[in-house]
């Protein structure tokens, strides 16, 4: 039986306990956590549900699960990858990209950022709670209808899929001097996110003329170009910064 620790609702543990399945009082909160993984390709890491789970059953999701006593979040997002996923999670490379309370479901959750790579037969799914799992780009989920769907079930998704993607491209997209198929140099600086749309842009800077700052969306940045009958990339890196 998994026994939890209550937290009040500022976050605070109270010092107080309860069983999986018992009546969460009001006034009372238990931790979640959840694992986004991403390799060193950008791809994130998806598993997919067991059959027979009673909630979701058969969907794809990120891995999580609650946290026992005596456990932080970081402590249990360890443990839960590594028995969902059959592999121990490098947490030297982990941060915290989401805190928040839920005080009307009775939980706070905390998600995880982790980067590492690690090859799908590597992996060992737990029996009754996992079924199969994805290395997948985090734009192609969302350009998937079902797939999207699935994972709009989990409530903080669209809070977090633009860090998600902003990360991914930062792996993709490192700085230093691109060419662009015209011919023209410039100076990649660096990534964010537009302030309100959320898109990953890239931050650039032309190596001609006036030397102008320039900002062009991530996606379109990595596309490829038809170019006397060839496909070439937009920019293609010549020299990576140090």
């Amino acid at each position: 039986m998994e026994i939890w620790d209550l937290y009040d609702i500022s976050g605070k543990r109270t010092g107080k306990t309860i069983a999986r399945g018992e009546y969460i009082p009001e006034g009372f909160l238990h931790l979640t956590v959840d694992a986004v993984i991403l390799n060193s390709k950008g791809e994130t890491l998806l598993q997919r549900r067991a059959k027979e789970k009673k909630v979701y059953p058969d969907l794809w999701c990120i891995t999580g699960g609650a946290a026992l006593k005596g456990e932080d979040g970081a402590t249990a997002c360890a443990r839960e990858v590594e028995e969902e996923m059959g592999f121990a999670p490098d947490m030297d490379t982990a941060r915290l990209i989401s805190h928040y309370l839920r005080p009307e479901r009775r939980f706070m959750r905390d998600v995880f950022l982790i980067y590492q790579d690690v090859p799908l037969e590597k992996m060992h799914y737990q029996p009754g709670e996992v079924q199969d799992a994805m290395w997948i780009l985090p734009e192609k989920i969302e350009s998937d209808s079902s797939l999207s769907a699935q994972l709009h079930h989990l409530d903080f998704w669209m809070d977090i899929y633009p860090f998600i993607l902003l990360e991914s491209y930062r792996i993709r997209i490192p700085q230093g001097i691109y060419r662009h198929y015209k011919g023209k140099r410039y100076q990649m600086m660096g990534l964010s996110l537009h302030s309100e749309t959320l898109e990953p842009m890239v931050i650039y800077r032309a190596l001609y003329g006036s030397m102008e700052t320039w900002v062009r969306p991530a996606g379109m940045w990595q596309e490829m170009v038809d170019v006397d009958g060839g496909r070439v990339p937009r920019f293609a890196l010549e020299e990576a910064a140090e």
